[in-house]
């Protein structure tokens, strides 16, 4: 078994006591926060910030990142609600150029923070025992693969924010598993929020691993998954 730090407590845990392995039929990633670290990128997105500052183009650089303040306020709200999102917020125009922001800023940032430490190994693991694999993210996710070098390593993307749902809506679960024709028991998703990714994946019947709760690294839960996949 594994020590697993939790509100700076360690305690000794073994998965067989979180979750059952073996009617797993499909895994399913958050990406914020569980491929990467927020904490990083969002370092990294200071100094972006900072730059254009310096090149004189932080008034546009500060109105940019305010429509994002105002569009994750909007979600936030949402979450608050059940997880439902206006539908205003889904209109293509907006939503393209929101996109385009967000590619600008935070696809490099991701890029310079890369992907958490054996989340790739792990990911392999999966996949070389047939376990097909999907990203489940609340925010367009695509680029962010591409820039953390995992793209082409998930069977589909779900993006709560086109679909009309973010965690912890159960339904964005319940849309995955109907679309791979297996029952709600048998997906388990891996996440790094209790209030979001658990939430949710709980509500639909899912099984939930929580970063940071239910395993300390991608090291370790992949000592885990070896001897019980």
């Amino acid at each position: 078994m594994k020590e697993v730090y939790v509100d700076s407590v360690v305690r000794m845990i073994d998965l067989s006591e979180i979750i059952r392995l073996h009617p797993i039929k499909l895994v399913s990633w958050d990406v914020d926060g569980t491929l990467y670290s927020i904490g990083r990128m969002k370092w990294h997105l200071t100094r972006m910030f900072l730059s254009e500052v310096a090149g004189g183009r932080g008034l546009s650089a500060g109105k940019e990142f305010a429509a994002l303040r105002r569009y994750r306020t909007r979600i936030r709200a949402a979450r608050s609600s059940g997880g439902a999102v206006d539908e205003s917020l889904l209109k293509n125009d907006w939503r393209e150029v929101r996109l385009e922001i967000v590619k600008r800023w935070f696809g490099p940032a991701i890029q310079k923070t890369g992907p958490r430490s054996g989340v790739a190994n792990v990911i392999s693991f999966l996949a070389a025992r047939n376990v097909p694999q999907v990203v489940l993210s609340d925010y367009e996710a695509e680029y962010k693969l591409h820039s953390l070098g995992l793209a082409g390593r998930f069977a589909s993307i779900y993006v709560g924010e086109r679909l009309g749902f973010v965690k912890p809506s159960p339904v964005v679960f319940q849309r995955v598993a109907a679309d791979f024709n297996i029952s709600t028991t048998s997906l388990l998703h891996i996440g790094d929020r209790a209030d979001r990714d658990d939430s949710g994946a709980r509500a639909a019947g899912c099984q939930c691993l929580i970063l940071g709760r239910d395993f300390r690294n991608f090291d370790t839960l992949l000592d885990q998954l070896r001897t019980r996949i």
